[in-house]
This record gives C-alpha cells, structure tokens and sequence, in this order.
C-alpha cells in the first residue's frame, strides 16, 4: 500500500514538471486585479483616485492593456506608468508585472473609472519548475 501511494506521489510530481508550472494555473488577463480608492486629495478641484492593478497569477504578465474607453483626468499621468493610445491603456511602458506584484498609478476626475484589463502577454518560462 506504502508502494503505490510513493508511486501516486511521483507521477503527480513527474507530471507537474512535464507540464511545467504556468500549465497548472492557467492564468489570463483577469488575474490582472484592479483596485481603487480615494486618496483624499483634490487635484483642480476633483478627487484624486490611487490605481493598483496587481498581478495575481504566479506567472509574469506583460504588455498589460486595460481598456480606457472614456477615461478622463485632470491630472497629469507619467507614460512609464500609463501609456494612454486612445481607448487603451499599457502599464508600465508594457515591461510587465512580476508574480503577486503591481503597478500604481494616480488620477483626478470626478468619479472612479471602472479599469478592465483587455489583454495581456503570460510568461511561465521564468517561474521555477517543480
């Protein structure tokens, strides 16, 4: 019984190394996770909103682009941070976001915008194999 529990136990293993880790998880832009919050601050009369979008996945993620179909500020936003092309955004100069890491951003309009990621590219090949 010992046996064929140990042998359960390595092909699990033998298949998990075979298939290689990012297979595991199957991750996608969803796992690309927005949050938002006031800071408290106004910038030319409009609340100001602090952005994180948080990589979920244990995989990195980049060339991240969210979809900023009406986006609207009054306060300047750094490109390295957003890249603003019309109706899409692309975080960080699309350098990407590392496993269970983010990118932040700040921004001031009268009401929060509803951030939804449209895509992003998935590398696994530099998260270690099991």
């Amino acid at each position: 019984m010992a046996i064929r529990k140990n042998l359960l136990f390595v092909a699990l293993v033998f298949s998990f190394v075979s298939k290689g880790i990012g297979s595991i998880w199957d991750c996608t832009k969803d796992d690309i996770v927005i949050r938002q919050q006031r800071t408290g601050k106004k910038v030319h009369g409009k609340p100001e909103f602090s952005v994180y979008a948080l990589n979920a996945c244990p995989c990195f993620q980049d060339n991240v682009i969210l979809d900023c179909t009406g986006f609207q500020t009054v306060q300047s936003i750094d490109p390295r941070e957003v890249a603003i092309r019309g109706n899409q955004c692309l975080l960080v100069n699309g350098s990407g976001l590392v496993p269970y890491s983010g990118a932040s951003f700040y921004y001031a309009w009268d009401t929060e915008f509803p951030f939804k990621p449209l895509s992003a590219h998935l590398s696994c090949s530099s998260v270690p194999k099991v």
